[in-house]
């Protein structure tokens, strides 16, 4: 028994070690607009045609998507495929749209007609912040993200103007460092913060509209 026990600690300190290798390497994380644990939502009675324009990056720090602090010492990165952050939420909110039943239009020249485009609201944003972090110990890794996005939604038929905050925090500890763990944290962090664009809002005459509650006189 003494072996069996002394050997499966000598196997924790092993994976613990190799889980901290690679320092300063660049770990890729793939954001997205629908978490795991999120539910589809049915589909809008008053179908809405959005388009979405690409965001602006309005970040203080713009280096990377966060980083991870390993156990014995020295950190690696998280980004974007491309470091293209911006693109990224600027999909993932795409996705969630879809995802809630909206009807994401493209930007581009094929979808508009006599000069007048085919949407029925015109969405920009500005990300203001966007990060997720993890610090790994002796058998735990603690990780944190955040994300805060300004949203813009033009109506096209009016010109109206709705503006929103979207933000929110997310935390989780696991025993073992695994970038999906990272990737679920940040997801659900977003999907959380875009849900608001869509709980706070209504749709009228193919009109967004801020919920009656809402509105400050």
């Amino acid at each position: 028994m003494k072996q069996t026990w002394m050997s499966w600690i000598g196997g924790v300190g092993l994976a613990t070690i190799v889980g901290c290798a690679g320092t300063g390497e660049v770990i890729p994380i793939h954001l997205r607009g629908v978490a795991q644990t999120t539910e589809k939502a049915a589909v809008q009675p008053q179908p809405v045609r959005v388009a979405i324009g690409p965001f602006e990056d309005g970040r203080q720090h713009r280096t990377n998507l966060g980083v991870r602090t390993h156990l014995w010492g020295g950190v690696s990165y998280f980004d974007v495929p491309g470091s293209k952050l911006t693109e990224a939420v600027t999909q993932a909110l795409k996705e969630h749209l879809v995802a809630k039943g909206w009807q994401v239009v493209s930007t581009q020249g094929g979808d508009q007609k006599g000069g007048k485009t085919e949407a029925d609201v015109i969405l920009a944003g500005r990300v203001e912040d966007c990060a997720v972090h993890a610090k790994s110990g002796f058998g735990f890794t603690a990780i944190t993200a955040r994300a805060k996005v300004t949203i813009q939604a033009t109506n096209v038929a009016d010109g109206s103007v709705v503006r929103m905050v979207l933000n929110g925090k997310g935390a989780e500890d696991v025993f073992w460092f695994d970038p999906e763990d990272v990737e679920a944290v940040i997801n659900e962090v977003l999907a959380d913060s875009f849900s608001r664009l869509i709980q706070d809002t209504t749709v009228d005459q193919r009109k967004l509209r801020l919920k009656a509650s809402l509105t400050v006189s």
